[in-house]
């Protein structure tokens, strides 16, 4: 303001000394001494006003009263407004969520691992599911019944008034929900379209976390239904043996038999919300997964629940199936979604699968199966964006994480269509299939070590005739070839397609009535199939070891 006061006062000096020259001009004065004299009055009294101190502020220009008292009341109104919106109880004022709708960051806080739920990426529901606490809840009272060998229905009472705990019809603690559940307005749950026919269970909203008490009592627990209830009366019956019977006694022993010989139900559903969107999860043989994974997936529970936070979708190449598929960001998981009918056949195979598994790594023996780690039944409806959703997914281990694989093939042992066209295509981004091999072969072989091909040959000998004994078929052997190590990397994928009576149509169909050899044959002679054909398709080169000891006595 000095500096620009400072130039304000020269510019005014500068017009005073010219009017002063302009009047002295106007004057008809002849003497040179009196236009000197007028001359330097002038510059005098323009010096004189030079010498005003430059740090002197000029006076502002005043300022309406009038004005500047309506701007502090305008001021004031609308602060005092503001606040008495927010701090009002019928204020409508509401503070706008800054995240897209499709994303979920206000959900009850996870147990384990932070998980952000999105919309289109299904794995981070299966993640969040596995991190809350009702997941452990449930988890425990599942190993409970397992280790009970399901006879009873084993529950965890939390510590609360017995009147509660009496009108109850089921534990405090109970997390697992019906498909049919009556919500308290009397509406049928919301969620219940998200389940289908099979979901069984009852369960409880994550929401509801804050009412958990620590559970202090294990105990069996009897909960009639409500017919049973009307039948639990005082009337009374002897025996023979003069004992006296009463009719609640027999309808006790009659539920206590049908639960004993009710199988345990070994799979978890949860459901949790937020202000836009409802989820849901059913966690399929969560334990038997969970052992599964310590056994074959040595960085932990979290680091897998960690994968599964984010997705994408991912276009796998030489698909037939039309099965849409998910890669974690971090390489690590494939998630495929699975038909009605390979859900019904996994439903079967899974206690044999676990079983194996189990016992090939307990006996270290080699097995090409590529791993799955878990199966999942998914669903959200986003009332804001009027989307919603239902999957059955199967997630399984990326056997090419961590690898640079420059080609894949994708191998059934048969030679009928299987021919990809390679003209005008990176071969890169191709699956491959047997006959392409088949032509690759003529210059370039798939060679492998002696005893490579030893521990190749056994595992998939062993493997396929697991999968033959339970009517397994229709599965083919993943390879990829590392330009980096020079190693082949192989799996036997898509293996829970059991030999249902549609395959065996089709077979029949194409042998007796078309004449044209079937794609669709039976297990055990798809198995030898495949056996021939990968031992033509890999060859074994001879080392420096290759004949030693032969000719020799033992």
């Amino acid at each position: 303001m000095y500096a620009g006061g400072t130039q304000l006062s020269e510019i005014e000096t500068s017009f005073g000394s010219r009017g002063s020259a302009a009047a002295s001009a106007e004057q008809t004065v002849s003497a040179a001494d009196s236009i000197t004299a007028t001359s330097t009055n002038d510059s005098t009294k323009s010096a004189a006003k030079s010498k005003v101190p430059t740090d002197v502020k000029r006076p502002a220009k005043p300022v309406n009263r009038d004005t500047s008292e309506l701007e502090k009341k305008d001021r004031t109104a609308t602060v005092k407004q503001m606040f008495s919106s927010l701090l009002s109880s019928t204020g409508n004022t509401t503070v706008q969520i800054p995240f897209p709708a499709d994303e979920h960051h206000l959900l009850p806080a996870c147990q384990k691992v932070p998980v952000v739920v999105y919309d289109q990426e299904p794995s981070s529901v299966i993640a969040y599911a596995l991190s809350s606490q009702d997941y452990e809840v449930s988890l425990q009272q599942l190993r409970m019944q397992i280790s009970a060998g399901g006879t009873s229905s084993v529950q965890k009472l939390s510590m609360r008034p017995p009147a509660s705990a009496s009108s109850s019809s089921s534990a405090p603690g109970q997390t697992v929900a019906s498909s049919n559940s009556v919500e308290p307005s009397g509406k049928k749950s919301v969620l219940s379209f998200l389940k289908g026919s099979t979901s069984s269970s009852r369960d409880r909203s994550p929401s509801q976390r804050g009412r958990l008490q620590r559970y202090e009592v294990d105990m069996v627990k009897y909960t009639p239904r409500s017919g049973e209830r009307d039948s639990l009366e005082d009337s009374e019956e002897v025996n023979d043996g003069g004992s006296v019977t009463t009719d609640g006694q027999k309808s006790l022993s009659k539920s206590a038999r049908q639960q004993q010989q009710q199988p345990v139900n070994h799979h978890i559903e949860l459901q949790f919300s937020d202000n836009t969107a409802k989820f849901y999860c059913r966690v399929c043989f969560a334990d038997q997964f969970i052992k599964l994974r310590k056994l074959i997936f040595p960085d932990g529970e979290e680091r897998y629940i960690r994968s599964l936070s984010r997705c994408f979708t991912w276009l796998a190449r030489g698909g037939k199936s039309g099965s849409s598929f998910c890669k974690t960001q971090d390489d690590r998981f494939i998630l495929k979604q699975m038909s009605r009918y390979e859900v019904q056949s996994f439903s079967e195979f899974a206690p044999h699968y676990f079983q194996y598994i189990t016992s090939a790594h307990a006996h270290n023996k080699p097995t090409a199966l590529a791993k799955i780690v878990g199966v999942y039944k998914i669903g959200y409806q986003n009332s804001k964006t009027g989307a919603a959703m239902k999957q059955d997914l199967l997630v399984m281990e990326n056997l090419f994480y961590s690898r640079n694989i420059s080609r894949i093939f994708d191998l059934k042992g048969s030679a009928r269509n299987r021919l990809v066209s390679t003209s005008g295509k990176r071969v890169e981004d191709l699956v491959l299939l047997d006959e392409n091999l088949l032509k690759v072969s003529v210059d370039s072989p798939l060679y492998v070590h002696p005893h490579s091909k030893a521990v190749l040959t056994s595992a998939i000998t062993h493997d396929t005739q697991f999968l033959a004994d339970h009517s397994v078929m229709d599965y083919s052997l993943l390879v990829g070839c590392d330009c980096a190590t020079n190693e082949l990397v192989v799996g036997i994928i898509d293996y829970i397609r059991t030999f249902t009576w549609d395959k065996m149509l089709e077979m029949v169909l194409k042998k007796n009535i078309i004449g044209a050899m079937p794609t669709v044959v039976s297990p055990e002679l798809y198995r030898r199939r495949f056996l021939e054909s990968m031992d033509r398709y890999f060859l074994y080169v001879p080392d420096r070891w290759t004949g030693h000891g032969r000719g020799m006595v033992t």
